[in-house]
């Protein structure tokens, strides 16, 4: 095994069996607890009805059978005298010698001391109470022991993934940083050294500002990405020509659109109440994503609903399966076969989702599957008539 999954391994193994190994420690000692505590109460209530015969024997042993009558013993509440045939006790006792009586037959006109029905009565109701509460704060405990134990782990499981997400996302950034830069740099060590033919500059310089513009829009996601951590920092809460700003951004794409280039169909008249670059950053994120996921024809459509202004972006790249949309929009997290077709952050789509929503928008996303391509709806409020105006 290479030594990458071998450490992938372990360090997805040892959580699992620290967390295993506390969590079985911890049922065994609620476990134990209540075994202990269980016992304890047995104990408690078989001292109580020991304390009962005794005291029932001691009174017997002082009566004597010739003058005892039935009925209660003296003032203690606890005793009565019994004569045979009639209900006896477990811990009943002959009065006169203080026998126990426990097993053997009743014989009439026999006198008994033992423990009132009440008291034998009070006695199992407060067993049983005990009994109830123990069970209760002991499945409590468990439960609580439990459920810190489960928090714990997905605690340390969500650092755990988000270490491996950031290492991961900082690597693709780094490279998606680098490589415009060399491309840049390359054009700039032709064109300085004289050795760039005078047929190929413009082909060239517009290659180089492509990579630059590349890297600013990497750069912007990045700074926005932070500011939407900010929980202070509101996006622009202005007029926006929609119409306007989806044509410019058609022709501006149209120069650096893949062979079978970017093609609108903007109806006139649309306007929204939000942020212009969190548009615009949110048009260049999906038109980027389509490109790098092997689109070579892009549609961009924008119309009026009821309440929304929508735009709409088609690609005939490879597509996702159905059940996959949701999963798009996490951090992080590209869709199957990004490694065969484009590198990329991860991040595009999960921002362009948290800026329209801050703008009181939807963004959603729609395949037939793979190999059918993916179309994003971008659905934005509608400004008002004065608005619009």
């Amino acid at each position: 095994m290479p030594k990458r999954a071998a450490s992938l391994v372990r360090d997805r193994l040892s959580p699992i069996w620290l967390f295993g190994a506390a969590a079985f420690l911890l049922a065994a000692l609620g476990a134990w607890w209540l075994v202990y505590i269980s016992q304890a109460i047995n104990a408690q209530r078989a001292m109580m009805q020991t304390i009962l015969e005794r005291e029932a024997e001691v009174h017997a042993l002082r009566l004597h059978a010739d003058t005892a009558k039935p009925g209660a013993v003296g003032d203690d509440p606890h005793l009565e005298i019994v004569e045979m045939p009639g209900r006896v006790s477990p811990m009943a006792h002959r009065v006169g010698d203080g026998f126990a009586v426990t097993g053997v037959a009743q014989l009439p006109g026999v006198l008994v001391v033992q423990p009132t029905a009440a008291a034998e009565r009070d006695a199992d109701e407060r067993y049983a109470r005990k009994r109830k509460m123990v069970l209760g704060e002991g499945s409590l405990l468990i439960s609580l022991l439990v459920t810190v134990v489960w928090m714990l782990w997905r605690l340390v499981r969500t650092e755990s993934r988000f270490r491996r997400e950031m290492q991961d996302f900082l690597g693709r950034v780094t490279h998606e940083m680098k490589t415009p830069l060399a491309g840049i740099k390359a054009v700039l060590q032709t064109i300085h050294a004289g050795r760039m033919p005078p047929e190929q500059l413009r082909e060239l310089t517009s290659m180089a500002l492509r990579e630059a513009e590349r890297e600013e829009h990497l750069i912007q996601n990045l700074l926005l990405a932070q500011r939407m951590r900010m929980p202070d920092q509101r996006l622009a809460h202005d007029r926006v020509d929609v119409s306007a700003l989806v044509t410019r951004f058609v022709q501006r794409r149209q120069v650096t659109a893949p062979p079978g280039g970017v093609h609108g169909d903007v109806a006139q008249g649309l306007a929204t109440l939000g942020d212009s670059t969190a548009i615009w950053t949110i048009l260049e994120n999906l038109a980027d994503n389509a490109q790098k996921y092997g689109a070579n024809r892009i549609d961009v459509r924008a119309s009026v609903e009821t309440h929304a202004v929508r735009v709409e972006l088609t690609d005939d790249g490879i597509g996702f399966a159905p059940e996959l949309a949701e999963k798009l929009f996490q951090p992080f997290v590209r869709a199957a076969g990004a490694t065969s077709h484009a590198s990329g952050t991860g991040l595009g789509l999960s921002l362009s989702r948290a800026l329209a929503e801050r703008m009181g928008g939807k963004l959603t996303a729609k395949s037939d599957g793979e190999g059918k391509g993916a179309t994003f709806s971008l659905r934005l409020p509608r400004g008002s008539a004065t608005d619009q105006a």
